[in-house]
């Protein structure tokens, strides 16, 4: 199955959690100015839990989904600095794996962030074109998140 990588909004990623613009929001966001800067920042916490920052570097786009994790106990902020990421999400449907029918991919550009709803299937973000790092807020779990197997196969493109 080919998966297109859609550009993300408010309504396309309500299934899977907050998508926040952070320099156009206002719901979430407090914003400042001064001579040389501007300054953008959450109004609450960003996730429901105290969160532990992590960094990871993912390949690039296109590429095939070949397993996918959840976190039933955190939510997980997504956010890139200086390049844009794919993050691909997939509804959970119980104890099932993920299914590649419901895989979706979304681009997120610096300044955007993605809060993930709890149990919601997701795989490590991947740069639009090249490799790229990214940076994620969440509350670390008793022991490593396990990586399912998707059941069927997913190829993002652009």
């Amino acid at each position: 199955m080919k998966i297109k990588v859609q550009e993300m909004d408010p309504v396309s990623f309500e299934p899977y959690g907050r998508y926040i613009p952070m320099l156009k929001d206002e719901t979430y966001m407090m914003h400042s100015s001064g001579d040389s800067f501007e300054d953008h920042m959450t109004k609450e916490p960003l996730i429901d839990t105290q969160g532990h920052l992590g960094y990871t570097i993912g390949g690039s786009a296109p590429y095939i989904v070949s397993s996918m994790e959840k976190h039933f106990h955190t939510e997980e902020a997504l956010f890139c600095a200086a390049e844009p990421i794919v993050l691909v999400v997939a509804a959970s449907h119980g104890d099932l794996p993920p299914q590649a029918k419901d895989i979706r991919a979304f681009v997120l550009h610096p300044g955007e962030v993605a809060v993930l709803n709890r149990n919601v299937w997701h795989d490590a973000c991947r740069g639009l074109r090249k490799n790229t790092g990214y940076y994620y807020l969440a509350s670390r779990g008793a022991a490593p998140a396990d990586w399912i197997t998707v059941d069927g196969e997913a190829v993002i493109e652009l």
